[in-house]
């Protein structure tokens, strides 16, 4: 990537961290009994609108700042994490496992790992890669990306507390070194089909398995 492209991608993403702070307020108004007047506007998950959801799903993220200090002792910019277009695939049988996709962006100048991945709908998410082996972490470089997808490194959910339908939107809670825990919320379907007001009902069961036909 070029030093052209890196700023470019910052300036980005800076202006949709902008864009992510008023739909948190819109969450916030809704929280309050504002309703979802200010949120309706179908978004997208595709071009360059995937971008402003995956802000939006690092609203409710703990992001540890610890980076930020061990960054500053290397000279380097700390890790700074975006997610595009999470899906998940419906299960190959009843209550058998469900694979999640997604790709993170890393923005900073920092290597960051993913180092765990839990969800109120499964007992436990494994990265598993293509062979099907289990691994502990998975790197997201600095200035670059990791797609988990399929035939490829991607999220494994077992031990299904409920299975999911088609269009349900499940919350995966990705935990990395330095970023801390990042909340996505991960439409059962296919990839492109998720909008804001979908992520807002899904906030409204935060860290719990929603009742069946919520």
């Amino acid at each position: 990537m070029t030093p052209e492209d890196e700023s470019a991608e910052l300036a980005e993403l800076e202006a949709l961290e902008a864009e992510a702070e008023a739909l948190e307020r819109a969450a916030a108004a809704r929280r309050s009994g504002g309703g979802l007047a200010s949120a309706r506007r179908p978004l997208l998950v595709q071009g360059p609108l995937v971008a402003l959801l995956a802000l939006v799903l690092l609203l409710w993220g703990h992001a540890g700042r610890s980076d930020t200090a061990s960054a500053a002792g290397t000279g380097a910019a700390p890790a700074k994490l975006a997610m595009f277009t999470p899906y998940l695939d419906p299960p190959a049988r009843p209550a058998g496992p469900v694979d999640a996709y997604l790709t993170i962006r890393n923005g900073g100048g920092s290597d960051d790992r993913l180092l765990s991945v839990t969800t109120p709908w499964a007992a436990s998410v494994a990265i598993v890669d293509a062979s099907g082996r289990f691994l502990p972490w998975a790197t997201i470089p600095a200035s670059g990306s990791m797609t988990l997808r399929p035939g490829g490194t991607h999220l494994a959910l077992t031990g299904l507390r409920r299975t999911p339908k088609l269009h349900d939107v499940i919350q995966l809670d990705l935990t990395f070194t330095t970023s801390g825990t990042v909340h996505v919320w991960a439409p059962l379907g296919p990839p492109g089909s998720l909008t804001v007001e979908e992520v807002m009902h899904a906030m409204t069961w935060m860290d719990r398995l929603p009742p069946a036909g919520s």
